[in-house]
């Protein structure tokens, strides 16, 4: 009985010893769950963070790219109605100096056709002059001789 006393005692104390460190170990493997828990939080906490912070920049490049984008439009539209209204202003000028070519032309025809007019009026009062003057003439004659006829 002595040895099987014996062998409880130490068996027993075995189990004790043996809880114990189960215990202790237990309760290390419970707070090492723990830490490692926390930094796991930490770590995903942090990695949000991140995420989040690569979500808004890419966001805020993607806005800078669009007003580029958008600048670079506006600015070809104001240059290409700068450039229409240049073409637009060439071609008024082109119109208004045709006219003022279309006029010149017609003033200068028309003062031809004045000058020429003026020409035949003045050779026509001309001639005139002439046949009365040579009627005159011709009358005198005339008359000169009825008279040198009724005095003989």
């Amino acid at each position: 009985m002595k040895k099987s006393v014996l062998a409880a005692l130490v068996l027993g104390t075995s189990l004790a010893v043996t809880g114990c460190f189960d215990k202790q170990e237990t309760a290390q493997k419970v707070d090492a769950s723990k830490d490692a828990a926390a930094n796991a939080a930490a770590q995903v906490k942090d990695a949000a963070k991140e995420a989040a912070a690569d979500v808004k920049n890419a966001a805020t490049d993607t806005m800078n790219s669009v007003k580029e984008a958008a600048a670079d439009k506006k600015d070809a539209a104001v240059k290409k109605v700068a450039e229409v209204k240049d073409a637009a202003v060439a071609k008024v000028t082109e119109a208004k100096d045709a006219a003022v070519a279309k006029v010149e032309e017609a003033k200068d025809a028309a003062a031809t056709k004045v000058a020429e007019a003026k020409e035949a009026v003045s050779a026509k009062v001309e001639e005139v002059k002439n046949a009365a003057s040579e009627a005159k003439d011709a009358a005198a004659n005339k008359a000169a001789e009825v008279k040198e006829a009724v005095t003989k």
